[in-house]
């Protein structure tokens, strides 16, 4: 019988599996951009991996989006290609194709090929659902396989990376072969110490960059309630040029904008304190008791502008 768990928390290593040898092709004009091709997914069964014991990936579900970032060794700060092109099929696999970046890190790639160094093709996929087959038999790339056996189901390709460790067969680094290979379970579970640290390593950066997404977007919440607040309470309506301006100011500086607002919303014997003043004067016309809610808008609408030129990059 079939289980699916739609939220698998393995950590981020045993996402990331080794394939073949990428084929970088030797410069035949000089200006022009190296390229590189691959079996980002030979279609096969990847056995006694580490984390998963024997998965296959779908590759009727299986997703990818080009253009799509080559790293080395999965780093986004060592961004070395951009694959361009991708097709998939039951014989063939998924295969991919790109070219080099300029940097150094896309020359680095391309000097140590020409040089005989073996760049192995590692993918980064995130499937959607894993469906876990325990017992009898389930059909997938064209093959009849037999439990147990674990499918990653609408799996996304992240990127693609050089990588530049050869294959061992004590680890999951040659776990999906493009060739069906026996492996020894009892070995692959032996997981490095090295591994380990680097596996660790790259959840708590995960970690990291989650809590900072949360962080963001818990101040820009703020900011739009805070915002919304203030057009409430001086019974005004900002255009978005306006609000714009105002959520793009740090926490000291709105909170003084808004101080200024309001003092120049006070009735008219309240004179706007601070030398910003001028930013929200009224208009003095002849005769007339205040300003009308048009004229009000208008004047929030500048000063609003102004403060934010003039607070530009502080």
């Amino acid at each position: 019988m079939a289980e699916t768990n739609e939220k698998p928390d393995p950590p981020i290593s045993a996402y990331q599996f080794k394939t073949n040898l990428f084929d970088i092709q030797k410069s035949t004009e000089e200006g022009k951009k190296r390229t590189f091709t691959g079996v980002a997914y030979s279609g096969e069964v990847i056995q006694s991996h580490y984390y998963w014991g024997d998965v296959i990936f779908d590759l009727d579900t299986i997703q990818m989006k080009t253009p799509l970032g080559a790293l080395i060794d999965h780093d986004p700060g060592r961004r070395a290609g951009v694959v361009r092109n991708f097709t998939k099929d039951n014989q063939g696999g998924l295969k991919v194709s790109g070219d080099l970046l300029s940097n150094k890190n896309g020359q680095e790639v391309a000097q140590d090929s020409d040089e005989g160094y073996p760049w192995e093709m590692s993918v980064y996929i995130v499937p959607g659902s894993i469906e876990e087959v325990e017992r009898g038999e389930v059909v997938v790339n064209g093959k009849t396989l037999k439990g147990p056996i674990r499918i990653f189901r609408n799996g996304v390709i992240r990127e693609v990376s050089f990588c530049a460790l050869g294959a061992d067969d004590n680890t999951s680094a040659v776990a999906a072969s493009h060739t069906s290979k026996q492996f020894n379970k009892q070995e692959d579970t032996d997981v490095t110490e090295l591994e380990k640290l680097k596996a660790d390593n790259q959840q708590l950066t995960t970690e990291r960059d989650n809590a900072l997404t949360e962080l963001k977007q818990f101040k820009e919440t703020k900011r739009t309630e805070d915002i919304a607040a203030l057009e409430t309470e001086l019974k005004v309506q900002f255009s978005v040029e306006d609000k714009t301006a105002y959520t793009e100011m740090d926490d000291t500086t709105f909170a003084f904008a808004a101080k200024q607002m309001r003092q120049f919303s006070a009735p008219k014997n309240d004179k706007p304190a601070g030398n910003l003043s001028h930013l929200f004067k009224h208009q003095a016309n002849g005769g007339q008791q205040g300003v009308t809610q048009e004229n009000q808008e208008h004047q929030f609408s500048t000063g609003a502008k102004a403060f934010a030129a003039q607070n530009k990059g502080k």
